[in-house]
């Protein structure tokens, strides 16, 4: 986004984008989770400037430009290696994750996030491929048409393939952009599971956090509960009472830190289990009729094609194209070729005659 701004854009490109923008924050409104979130009320609803709570929108350059260079190299970072490495047990493990079915569902979505980021952008760039190859079938077409009006206006009899050559690249193009077109809407389901992986991960990585803050907690609580057994004793027989009482209240602070710690790394893990399981039900009904969609456009687009390029042939074959071309006597090539074989051959005699004639005079 923040290269996209800083180059100048079509209005055509700015409604797309603000309509995007108006789409997802819908989605995000009547999200069962996110649409309670605190951020995104204060999101929808800060009177000041946004670069204040979100540095990316600043409006200092230099704000921005940092922002920028973190995010680059965050993006750099993300690899299909780093997110099978992220994501498998035994990092999970040494994180403390003990449920085993988010064990599990680490696993198998870091295979799928993997795969999901390798062949998304191939998909996206097929279709760049086929929108390019519509402008460039255009832009021929275009090119013989102008060739036509300015070079063979008066040549009736070559013009008239030429024109239908023309007509073909110019129907055949627009066909292939609207391919193109249908392909890209399409696509957008794929584009929209590209994007969540990246949230997807995020939500992994704040289960590992929650569970590093309980072991930490625990480990905490366990101390200063050890710690308040070992010196009960002493502390009650010498009756330093306030002492005992202040290793009493650290001891119950900690073990409610660590049951807290406890029930927000429970929450996240219930969280993430309800997101995924949602995000997959639609990634395959989506997925599913997206492909449907692209196979019938494909299918289409391709009969259409064929039926315009059969069109130019029966033009050609209906216009007797060949019958306008100069015809050439073949009786008449062969004996001009013969005429000039011969008159070769009595240049060459008559070149020897006289050679020999004045060899003759010479030696006289």
């Amino acid at each position: 986004a923040i290269d996209e701004a800083s180059t100048r854009q079509s209005a055509q490109f700015a409604m797309q984008r603000a309509k995007e923008l108006e789409t997802y924050l819908n989605a995000l409104r009547l999200h069962p989770v996110a649409g309670n979130s605190q951020c995104l009320k204060m999101f929808l609803t800060m009177p000041d400037h946004l670069g204040i709570a979100w540095p990316e929108v600043s409006s200092s350059i230099f704000t921005r430009l940092t922002e920028a260079g973190t995010n680059t190299a965050v993006k750099v970072a993300e690899g299909t290696s780093a997110v099978i490495a992220e994501l498998n047990n035994e990092n999970q493990i040494m994180a403390g994750e003990d449920n085993s079915e988010l064990l599990a569902l680490a696993q198998s979505e870091g295979l799928r996030i993997s795969g999901a980021l390798q062949s998304v952008p191939k998909i996206e760039n097929a279709v760049a491929l086929i929108a390019e190859q519509s402008q460039r079938m255009n832009s021929n077409g275009m090119e013989i048409q102008k060739l036509v009006n300015s070079v063979l206006a008066q040549e009736t009899e070559f013009k008239v393939p030429f024109e239908v050559l023309a007509s073909g690249l110019l129907r055949c193009g627009r066909r292939t952009n609207r391919l193109a077109v249908e392909l890209g809407a399409a696509a957008q389901a794929f584009t929209l599971q590209y994007k969540l992986c990246r949230y997807e991960r995020l939500a992994f990585s704040d289960r590992r956090s929650a569970l590093i803050r309980r072991m930490d907690a625990q480990k905490e609580a366990d101390k200063k509960s050890q710690k308040f057994v070992m010196n009960q004793y002493s502390l009650q027989s010498m009756g330093n009472t306030s002492k005992l009482d202040g290793y009493g209240r650290d001891a119950a602070m900690s073990g409610e830190i660590a049951v807290d710690a406890l029930r927000e790394s429970e929450e996240i893990g219930h969280i993430l289990q309800c997101e995924i399981g949602r995000i997959t039900q639609i990634r395959r009904r989506d997925w599913s009729m997206s492909l449907r969609v692209m196979a019938a456009n494909m299918r289409e687009a391709h009969a259409e094609r064929a039926a315009i390029w059969e069109s130019c042939r029966n033009a050609l074959d209906s216009s007797n194209v060949e019958d306008n071309w100069p015809v050439i006597d073949q009786q008449q090539i062969h004996g001009s070729f013969h005429a000039e074989n011969w008159s070769n051959g009595e240049h060459h005699n008559l070149q020897g005659s006289i050679h020999q004639q004045q060899q003759h005079a010479g030696a006289n």
